[in-house]
């Protein structure tokens, strides 16, 4: 596992998480989403759950057809190499079929070869390793050999030896390989369905399959895999043939679920493996989130979220002083008014309610005010993920005062949540020639530097917003950002310095505290660390973001998975709409095998997660951990093993 930055949009606005770079709920990014996802769950827990081994070798009945296919040839062939011969033999057919290419098949399917290539130390191959040289010989000429199928049809196969029986299922078998080569996939079918009939074989269901594959009946693909997996359900080959065939169903969860389990059993070794379920959970992820949006109701965020992005605004003189001086009587101006008495007291959602109303009532005589309104209504619409109507609201600000900065970084950042750099440089270039010295300005820019790694520059941009502040301007996050900054670049002198002084500066922030430990976690210095972030808490128990840390600090320094767990859940008393917390939580409950309890913790993170994207994110790794559980109880002594590796 590693710390990574939660995807975000502008810095200036989410304080909280992105100044606090280093405690970002971790991911892992090593091998793509799904496949990493569940290697880190897998490698972190034990699994308790029992799985049904109990395999039955179901026969198919078939009408005994007989049919003329060339000259009678004697197969030459040994029933004590029944089970190498299949397994060479298959790797045989996947050589010379080629890809299945037949129309709608997925990606997957399309490269079906591939797939019947991948072996693992399962039951079919240890006991192909233990056949002589001289049998595989004799099977492979038996496979050889084989011109027609009279013979095949016995009219009482109970009375027939378990030897005879084996030797004529084998026969059945080359043939319908004969056949599967030739494209005659019908005939295929049948003569793998004759070859089932008189001896029940992994290998023939998983040869039927993929003929069933190549005329599109993915049902009956589904039906014979999971044949195949009940007389050996190690089988690699069948559960990618079924994952696949699943896909084509539509059936995404179960292919996930056969991909998982695909990578379970090669202990994530296998690279090609990794990027079928990568792929499938990012599609099951999406069509989750697109539908989770369309009732999705929005809800204010985290109180200390909305606190840091209120406070990154400072310049003055502020829209609230301008909204508090002005002697309209208008009824849209009083609710203006109130909006900020809310915002003053820390109660969002009234401010909020307030914004809306002012808007609705919409009798302003001043545009300057109208445009205000219009800004700080985008602004909770931001806050609480509605970026669509957020960037309607702030574009009517800027129509109805072109010259206003706050409402031009606003929009900025807004570009910048998109993923669109260059358009938001255009906005703070705008901004820059309206007010040079607005702090605010650089702040914001100084940030968007740091998301893309231009620390020098975010250095230079908050330097530039220090020192222009006023002493009612002063902020202690920009403080603290330039602490980071350098240490960053590697200016680990510079850094402590610049912490000494913000602890001079601000003797009562308590964020002061808790980024300094991240500094210290980061350079391992574990105990300073943990000095650093009891202090924060000391000073200000009421935010969650010191107590994440001490739990990621507990987790990485001795691997106290109780203690991190219990960390994460103070976090979640004093801000139980904290999502980072509650994914963290999720995270350390994986570690400690408890799914279904991460998957319900997931559910709650969802329920508090602000925008569509972020969204995204934890639906992401809800649905690994779903697999994970899936892999678990159905193959409880492969995830075991790679938890003990």
């Amino acid at each position: 596992m590693i710390a990574a930055l939660k995807r975000i949009g502008d810095e200036g606005w989410q304080q909280w998480s992105v100044r606090n770079w280093k405690f970002i709920t971790f991911t892992v990014l090593a091998t793509g989403v799904a496949s990493a996802a569940v290697y880190s769950l897998a490698c972190s827990g034990r699994n308790n759950a029992n799985s049904d081994n109990g395999s039955s070798a179901r026969s198919s009945s078939t009408s005994a057809k007989k049919k003329k296919m060339g000259k009678t040839k004697k197969s030459k062939t040994a029933s004590s190499t029944v089970t190498a011969a299949s397994a060479l033999e298959e790797e045989a057919l996947a050589a010379n079929a080629g890809p299945i290419s037949a129309p709608g098949l997925n990606a997957s399917m399309a490269s079906l070869d591939s797939i019947a290539s991948i072996e693992t130390t399962d039951k079919i191959t240890s006991e192909t390793n233990s056949k002589s040289d001289e049998s595989k010989t004799a099977s492979a000429d038996a496979s050889n050999d084989v011109e027609s199928h009279d013979h095949l049809y016995p009219e009482d196969i109970e009375s027939l030896t378990s030897e005879d029986r084996s030797k004529l299922a084998q026969d059945a078998k080359a043939l319908g390989n004969k056949q599967y080569n030739k494209k005659k996939f019908e005939e295929a079918i049948e003569l793998y369905t004759q070859a089932i009939l008189l001896a029940p074989n992994a290998i023939f269901y998983c040869n039927r399959a993929a003929a069933y594959s190549h005329i599109e009946n993915f049902a009956k693909v589904v039906e014979d895999c999971t044949k195949a997996l009940e007389l050996d359900k190690k089988y690699i080959k069948a559960l990618n043939r079924r994952a696949a065939a699943y896909e084509s169903l539509g059936h995404l969860t179960d292919a996930l679920n056969d991909y998982t389990v695909v990578c379970v059993l090669q202990g994530f070794k296998v690279n090609s493996s990794m990027s079928a379920p990568d792929r499938l959970l990012k599609t099951i992820s999406s069509n989750i989130t697109q539908e989770y949006a369309k009732s999705r109701r929005p809800k204010m965020p985290s109180g200390a979220f909305v606190r840091a992005y209120m406070d990154s605004f400072r310049a003055t003189p502020s829209h609230a002083t301008l909204v508090d001086n002005c002697q309209d009587t208008s009824e849209s101006i009083q609710a203006l008014k109130l909006v900020f008495s809310a915002i003053k007291e820390h109660r969002w959602t009234e401010a909020y309610e307030h914004a809306v109303k002012a808007i609705v009532l919409n009798d302003f005589n001043n545009t300057k005010m109208e445009a205000i309104a219009h800004n700080i209504r985008g602004t909770f619409f931001f806050l609480i993920g509605h970026i669509d109507l957020s960037i309607a609201d702030l574009d009517k600000a800027l129509e109805l005062d072109p010259v206003d900065v706050n409402s031009i970084i606003k929009r900025g950042t807004l570009f910048m949540e998109r993923s669109e750099v260059e358009k938001t440089v255009e906005m703070f270039e705008r901004a820059e020639k309206l007010e040079p010295t607005n702090v605010d300005l650089f702040y914001h820019r100084g940030q968007v530097r740091f998301l893309t790694a231009d620390y020098q520059g975010a250095v230079d941009d908050y330097s530039a917003s220090i020192k222009n502040e006023s002493p009612e301007e002063s902020s202690v996050y920009v403080h603290i950002q330039m602490a980071v900054a350098k240490y960053k670049l590697g200016n680990y002198a510079e850094s402590e310095k610049k912490f000494k002084e913000c602890k001079r500066l601000f003797p009562n922030s308590a964020e002061v505290f808790n980024y300094y430990g991240e500094i210290h976690m980061d350079r391992q210095a574990h105990t300073e660390a943990l000095k650093a972030f009891n202090k924060s808490i000391e000073m200000d128990p009421t935010s969650p973001l010191p107590y994440i840390n001490k739990a990621i600090l507990y987790l990485n320094w001795k691997q106290d998975l109780a203690t991190a767990e219990a960390e994460c859940r103070k976090a979640l008393e004093v801000d139980p709409l904290c999502d980072i917390a509650y994914s963290q939580l999720a995270q350390l409950l994986c570690h400690q095998h408890k799914l279904d309890e991460a998957i319900q913790v997931y559910d709650k993170a969802i329920t508090v997660t602000r925008t569509d994207i972020e969204v995204l994110n934890v639906v992401t790794y809800r649905e690994a951990a779903r697999a994970q559980k899936y892999a678990s109880m159905t193959y409880p002594e492969a995830v075991s093993n790679i938890s003990q590796a």
